[in-house]
């Protein structure tokens, strides 16, 4: 009886060994990998396009006083505007949802403007008369070093504020005019012209949000207010006949910009 049963048992094992030996070849597939996550953190550069508005206000004083010189102090209002462009270059790090960075940028700008006004005496002048203040005031190029502090509202999606250091080159320029015609041929001209060429260092805070809308590139939409503070100089009266008391008038240019912006950045993560 244990000699069938042991004959039972190898011949199972030897038919068993013949099916799998015709069965095919298995084969192994890899798990497929998942998405990779959105990453915030790493250098990153880019470039931007934009619009800048503001006031390049002006105020004018006449000295020594407004009395002794018989015109009123005034400012002229000046609206700037004009298209910037530039590049950026910027460090993150994420934690979380939590987005924290350092970013700087370079524009150049066309943001400018002018502004021209009759200028107000203290008196009822006799016979033909024509008083004009004027100002010219150009940002021509600037740039900021800011901070950046976020939140990712979704991985790909990024809401941050900043603000630091802004710096820019603003050239201003602005000339009181006088011409008195008291007839018989006799008339009193006179001007005083002033202006100035200065690099600026001032402040900027803004807000924006940033779409990461590929590997590795992410577009921006943002917003900043630069603020270079004030620039004045003195120009001197020349007029002529002789005059017997030192007039001037005394210019002050004040710059403050808003900036629109859209730009493009490749991060290297």
């Amino acid at each position: 009886m244990k000699r069938i049963l042991g004959g039972m048992v190898v011949a199972a094992a030897l038919s068993g060994s013949a099916f799998a030996a015709d069965l095919p070849p298995r084969t192994y597939t890899k798990a497929v990998a998942p998405a990779p996550v959105t990453n915030w953190s790493g250098l990153y550069i880019g470039g931007n396009l934009g619009y800048g508005w503001g006031s390049g206000n002006t105020d004018v004083s006449f000295l020594p006083t407004p009395a002794e010189f018989a015109f009123n102090n005034t400012t002229l209002g000046a609206r700037s505007s004009g298209v910037i462009g530039g590049a950026q270059l910027g460090y993150n790090w994420q934690i979380g949802s939590l987005v924290t960075g350092l970013e700087a940028d370079i524009q150049g700008s066309g943001i400018k403007g002018s502004a021209r006004a009759p200028a107000i005496p203290t008196f009822v002048p006799v016979g033909s008369f024509e008083s004009s203040l004027s100002s010219e005031h150009k940002l021509s190029w600037f740039g900021t070093v800011r901070g950046r502090l976020g939140v990712t509202v979704t991985p790909e999606l990024l809401l941050y504020g900043t603000g630091g250091l802004a710096y820019g080159r603003v050239d201003a320029s602005a000339n009181w005019f006088d011409f008195e015609d008291f007839g018989g041929g006799e008339h009193f001209q006179a001007q005083a012209p002033a202006g100035v060429s200065k690099t600026k260092v001032g402040w900027t805070a803004g807000a924006g949000a940033e779409w990461m809308f590929a590997r590795n590139w992410s577009a921006k939409l943002e917003y900043l207010y630069v603020d270079l503070g004030s620039e004045s100089a003195i120009g001197d009266e020349t007029a002529n006949q002789v005059l017997f008391l030192p007039f001037a008038v005394g210019y002050t240019w004040h710059t403050r910009e808003n900036i629109a912006r859209v730009g493009v950045n490749y991060h290297f993560n």
